[in-house]
């Protein structure tokens, strides 16, 4: 199969890393017509061998606009809802680059809707909705991030099973099934570039593998 193509370059947001814990829900969707007259903005993603215990996660997006955007996204490995979060913009290029060097099969697409709706209280959640494509094509996931674990979540009639503490849901799992050398070591550039942001993230720069990302504390930045 054919990988994606990247543009030769693109924007980095000179932003610091957000850093903190994501609070998440996923579930299955029951209506995929939820979905249409929804604008959708087409992703692709691939994870990388943990780098310090942090699962790494490289996603490019491309906006109704036509600009092309790329993250750099390091989560920690708990299973549950909760879950430590640091996420930078990188330059576009970059993570071409860093994608290419995965197994084509091994990336995911999918194009993401994005639902808000008010809750009971008046807050305004975001159902982020993903249509998987290419193998993983006919899986529709529903994600909704919350302020807090007890946060009451008012379920709609379009949304199906909860998979939130089902493994083989995380993107991580679904671009690595079937797939061993997805697993292969990442690029010395990526490595080095993961080891700076968790160092500007407040963590220990020269943190080893298998070091749990609850080891050190997290600075938050404002």
């Amino acid at each position: 199969m054919t990988g994606p193509e990247f543009p030769a370059s693109g924007p980095a947001d000179p932003a610091p890393p957000a850093v903190g814990t994501e609070i998440e829900r996923k579930f299955l969707l029951l209506d995929t017509g939820i979905a249409a007259g929804l604008a959708g903005q087409p992703m692709v993603q691939g994870y990388f061998a943990d780098i310090a215990g942090w699962s790494v996660r490289l996603r490019t997006a491309v906006a109704a606009d036509g600009g092309a955007r790329a993250w750099l996204t390091l989560k920690s490995q708990e299973a549950g809802a909760a879950r430590r979060e640091i996420e930078v913009a990188v330059a576009y290029d970059f993570a071409g680059r860093m994608l290419a060097s995965l197994p084509p099969d091994s990336l995911i697409s999918k194009i993401r809707y994005r639902l808000p709706q008010k809750d009971a209280a008046g807050r305004v959640l975001v159902w982020e909705i993903d249509r998987f494509l290419e193998r993983h094509h006919g899986l529709w996931l529903a994600e909704i991030e919350l302020p807090r674990l007890d946060y009451p979540v008012r379920l709609p009639a379009w949304i199906g099973a909860e998979v939130t503490d089902d493994p083989r849901y995380r993107n991580s799992a679904l671009a690595r099934a079937g797939n061993a050398a997805a697993v292969a070591p990442p690029p010395a550039e990526l490595v080095a570039t993961v080891r700076q942001l968790l160092a500007d993230a407040g963590r220990i720069e020269a943190a080893g593998p298998g070091d749990a990302p609850g080891d050190a504390p997290v600075a938050l930045h404002a």
